[in-house]
Order: C-alpha cells, then sequence, then structure tokens
C-alpha cells in the first residue's frame, strides 16, 4: 500500500539505500540531507507498505512542474514484485492527483532488471542524460492508453 513517508521511516528508507549493491543505483542521503529534501514543496516522498513494515519508498521532486522527477525507488527486497506494485501506484498516484503531463527517471544502463521494469510500464527512451545514465519518460496519454492492472 502506498503511503506518505512519516517521519519515523526516514531510518528505514536509508537502511534500504543502504542495501548491498545498491549504491550503484540507487543512491544515497544523509538523515539531514533527507529532511532538506522532505522540506521542499516541490518534492513527495513515499512508503509501500507491506505486513504494516515499509517495503520499499519512492522520492519525487519537481513535483510543481509539468515533467516530475521520480528521483529514487527502492525496495527492501527486489525480484518479489513490490518494486513493480510500488512504481504503478505512484505513477497512478501522479496521473489521478496531479496536473503532471510526464514523469522521467534516470537509470544506469548495467541495471537491467529496473529497465526492463520501466520498459514494461510503458517508459520510453527520453534521450541521453549524462554518460552514466540514460533518461526514460512516461507521458500522461501513454500512461491513460495502459490497461490497468491491479498495483
Amino acid at each position: 500500500m502506498l503511503t506518505p513517508l512519516e517521519d519515523a521511516d526516514v531510518p528505514e528508507i536509508m537502511r534500504i539505500e543502504r542495501l548491498p549493491g545498491y549504491d550503484a543505483f540507487v543512491g544515497r542521503w544523509s538523515a539531514e540531507e533527507h529532511a532538506a529534501e522532505r522540506q521542499s514543496p516541490a518534492a513527495r516522498y513515499f512508503a509501500w507498505r507491506e505486513d504494516g513494515r515499509v517495503a520499499g519508498f519512492v522520492i519525487l521532486q519537481k513535483f510543481t512542474d509539468p515533467m516530475v522527477r521520480l528521483r529514487r525507488i527502492a525496495v527492501a527486497e527486489p525480484g518479489g514484485g513490490a518494486g513493480t506494485r510500488l512504481l504503478r501506484a505512484v505513477v497512478d498516484w501522479l496521473f489521478e492527483t496531479s496536473k503532471a503531463e510526464a514523469v522521467d527517471l534516470h537509470v544506469r544502463p548495467e541495471n537491467g532488471r529496473a529497465r526492463t521494469v520501466y520498459l514494461r510500464e510503458g517508459f520510453v527512451s527520453g534521450g541521453e542524460g549524462e554518460p552514466e545514465h540514460e533518461v526514460m519518460i512516461l507521458t500522461r496519454p501513454v500512461w491513460a492508453a495502459l490497461p490497468r492492472r491491479a498495483s
């Protein structure tokens, strides 16, 4: 279930950011960096809860812009479908509750698992970012045309 992130959840998202192998794909911030970002009117933090615990999280940036940035998405146990459920839920929430026309993200070429999920969920290449990542974009019209699946 997608819920707004609570102050008490920050240590858990920091733990998830620091899981083995995530440093290359997810990134990590200090508690102070998360606190500062959470204060921004252009940022939204969400937790994905399963069985009452934080199973993953997502950070949106540029929330007041026509193209919102999906800055960070991570789950505690990759490979079990929680990441797909979280991605679907946050994208649905975004397009159902905001005026956003698109959402973009950066993915590293070597993160094949994530790239496969993004492509399956309607994202397309939006051109080159920096050499270490590709920009992918999902527009509102493409999202609206996707078959509805349970999140």
